[in-house]
């Protein structure tokens, strides 16, 4: 049976984590940040043929699509699936190392983090059952979106097939994109609002009941799915509402952070004049990345903080 959810103290605790801990968050997402950066700048090395741009730029020539790239689709598109794999797989174990030390108080010393072990893979497989949980749901809300229109999910599939077509044609000719009528367009915009419509409410639904899913399967030697809506059993709106509030907080941050931002590269842009313009410009920069760093470990660090308390505090009370 699960635990009262305070909502006022998980929040609490959540944003008192991102204060104290930014440097953890750090500490644990740097070299998986590094390396995730290198895997796919060597994804786009195999896949784009930089120097052939770099001739069409030299000579102001047009280029088409299957000239920038030295790779087939069904090896960019495999090449592409390894990449999303390993990446999400570092970052799994960023997750992991902060749900873990949020719900436990497990602290992983040292300064190198590269988490693959079972922890990892449970919030790796955890995020895939969820995407998938939430992918279906819409689907089936696009199929009753679709019935209700009187249009098959065959006729649909073959019209986003030839939308797409026209697409890659175009790109291919350097010319205009044709997508038939504006009624055919039109009738898509109106499915996918009515499945939008739909499938809302349920998505809402299981978001909510499957907040602790992630973080329990990191915490516990298991995949929580069905110990998930245990935990939220009676438990809907103080999960819902904290999930709310935190969003509602964190992007009044996040609009701060972008008039600092703003702020920054107006100051940052006075250096174009050169000489005492150019020193503080330099100093601006640093101090900018350093506010960025610290926004970004933030920001992350009560995102996952919050759904490991909540885990914890839904399953012993503490």
């Amino acid at each position: 049976m699960s635990q009262p959810l305070p909502i006022g103290d998980t929040l609490h605790e959540a944003f008192q984590f991102g204060i104290k801990r930014w440097g953890t968050v750090i500490r644990y997402a740097w070299a998986p940040i590094v390396i995730s950066l290198l895997l796919v700048g060597l994804y786009f090395a195999a896949i784009v043929d930089f120097q052939t741009i770099a001739a069409a730029e030299d000579s102001e020539s047009t280029l088409h699509v299957d000239e920038i790239f030295r790779a087939s689709i069904p090896f960019m598109i495999a090449l592409g699936v390894v990449l999303y794999v390993a990446v999400s797989m570092l970052f799994s174990g960023v997750m992991a190392s902060v749900f873990r030390l949020a719900a436990l108080g497990e602290e992983r010393p040292g300064y190198v983090h590269l988490r693959l072990d079972g922890p990892a893979w449970r919030v790796f497989w955890a995020t895939i059952i969820s995407a998938v949980i939430s992918l279906s749901i819409w689907g089936v809300a696009l199929i009753i979106s679709l019935a209700s229109y009187g249009e098959s999910i065959g006729a649909f599939l073959e019209g986003a097939r030839s939308f797409f077509a026209a697409l890659v044609a175009a790109a291919q000719t350097g010319a205009e994109p044709s997508f038939g009528g504006q009624a055919d367009i039109l009738d898509y915009t109106r499915i996918f609002v009515r499945a939008v419509a739909i499938s809302i409410i349920p998505l809402i639904y299981v978001s909510v009941r499957l907040a602790p899913f992630l973080a329990g399967s990191a915490a516990e030697n298991r995949l929580i799915l069905f110990g998930s809506f245990n935990l939220t059993k009676g438990q809907f709106w103080p999960v819902f509402i904290a999930i709310i509030i935190m969003t509602v907080a964190l992007m009044i941050i996040g609009f701060i952070y972008e008039m600092v931002r703003s702020l920054f590269e107006l100051l940052m842009s006075l250096g174009q004049s050169g000489g005492a313009f150019a020193v503080i410009a330099l100093v601006l920069a640093a101090l900018y990345f350093a506010v960025t760093v610290f926004y970004y470990a933030f920001v992350y660090g009560v995102q996952f903080s919050f759904y490991g308390i909540m885990y914890r505090r839904l399953k012993t009370g503490e």
